[in-house]
């Protein structure tokens, strides 16, 4: 891997994260190639590798996981690094991985691993960042016709990035707008962002679908994001059942992060009120599902309406989710439903379980919680409008205005 990218003429700064009996000093095979020995990293973590000798193997990586994640944050915080491009089975992945999260999204980072491939959840190489996760086909015994070619690709894919492209991101002249939508909210949510960026505004849509929601609260903490408007709340329901095609970690966070930083925030209940679940283990999550409103958003996945319990329960996550504010935000009530095919006739129509979830947040939210009802359905264009218009109005209150 150094030999391919100082052939491109640029140096590689190799980082030794082995955790196993031999030290970097003794590894004969790699005396010329080793820049940063595991020793290095240990000690500027604080701690001698002789003091985690009698450790597990599992405290171990943990301790290096956390280490190398510091050390490699320092390197680009100095300014000492364009890329990180890394080569293992679950071990490395683990450790590297978790490196190249703190790095900030746009910067080259590529892991090519043995995890990125079968069953396993994406989540566990990408976790919430542009990680580009390569699947090594075989696994990492040495340099073999695949293993050769697969690290020439990784290594090539970072140099390019590095040469090319690389820069994190950075706002523009135009203030930014993080918003949340998925497929059955579109409609609405994408007249909204137009109807905002006619008005100046510069919009990130957000797929509200496991992660899409938790990284645009981190964004809008880390100053990348202006306002919110949170139209999709899908993942607090996935959260609310532990589970479905929409799961993630970013439901954990939903509202939170963004109260917490005083961020102008409307909010809506985009997708709130079914939940999603692959055909065969919907059995096990929702029983009886199959006499409850429905719609097959493919042949795999079933979208199920929630019952009027669990309206009232997911009702109040939302609700005190909401109290945490401590300034004033705008809650958009549409009256017609709350996503695609949920109004009077269509298949998820259920004006009760309606009813109770609304009722729910509006006798449970703070005075900071200021409720605005927009007629009709909120996946259509009027409603879109109208919510946008809104959120214009929030942002003009906060001095944030538009640039043409």
């Amino acid at each position: 891997m150094k030999e391919l990218v100082e052939k491109a003429g640029m140096k590689g700064l190799v980082l030794n994260t082995a955790t196993g009996p031999v030290s970097s000093s003794d590894r004969v095979d790699a005396k010329h190639v080793i820049d940063v020995s595991r020793e290095e990293i240990t000690a500027a973590h604080g701690t001698n590798w002789e003091e985690l000798e009698p450790k597990t193997k599992g405290e171990k990586i943990e301790f290096m996981r956390e280490a190398v994640t510091a050390y490699l944050d320092g390197l680009y915080k100095a300014g000492k690094i364009d890329g990180v491009v890394s080569v293992g089975g679950l071990q490395n992945t683990t450790m590297a991985t978790s490196a190249m999260s703190v790095l900030p999204i746009g910067f080259p980072k590529v892991m090519a691993t043995t995890v990125a491939s079968g069953t396993k959840q994406f989540q566990l190489v990408v976790g919430d960042s542009d990680i580009v996760a390569m699947p090594t086909i075989c696994d990492c015994t040495g340099l073999n016709l695949i293993t050769r070619k697969l690290i020439a690709n990784a290594v090539s894919c970072c140099i390019g990035m590095a040469e090319h492209a690389g820069e994190p991101i950075a706002k523009g002249d135009k203030p930014v707008i993080g918003l949340t939508l998925m497929g059955v909210t579109n409609t609405g949510c994408m007249s909204a962002v137009k109807r905002l960026e006619e008005a100046g505004y510069e919009v990130l849509g957000f797929h509200a679908t496991g992660v899409g929601g938790g990284i645009m609260e981190q964004m809008a903490e880390d100053g990348l994001i202006d306002g919110v408007c949170d139209l999709t709340q899908h993942e607090i329901t996935n959260e609310y059942f532990g589970g479905g095609f929409s799961y993630g970690p970013g439901a954990a966070v939903r509202l939170l992060k963004t109260t917490a930083n005083h961020i102008p925030l409307v909010v809506s209940l985009g997708g709130i009120d079914f939940v999603d679940y692959a055909v065969q283990e919907a059995d096990a999550a929702v029983p009886g599902w199959q006499n409850r409103p429905l719609y097959y958003h493919n042949a795999s996945t079933v979208h199920i309406k929630i019952s009027k319990d669990e309206a009232k329960e997911i009702g109040m996550i939302v609700a005190k989710r909401l109290n945490t504010a401590g300034y004033r935000v705008k809650l958009l009530i549409p009256t017609e439903g709350m996503r695609h095919n949920t109004r009077e006739g269509e298949a998820l129509f259920d004006a009760e379980v309606d009813r109770v979830l609304i009722e729910t947040i509006r006798e449970n939210v703070s005075d900071f919680v200021e409720i605005v009802e927009i007629p009709g359905n909120l996946d259509t264009d009027e409603w879109g409008v109208q919510a946008a218009d809104i959120m214009i109005s929030v942002m003009e209150a906060a001095g944030i205005f538009g640039k043409k």
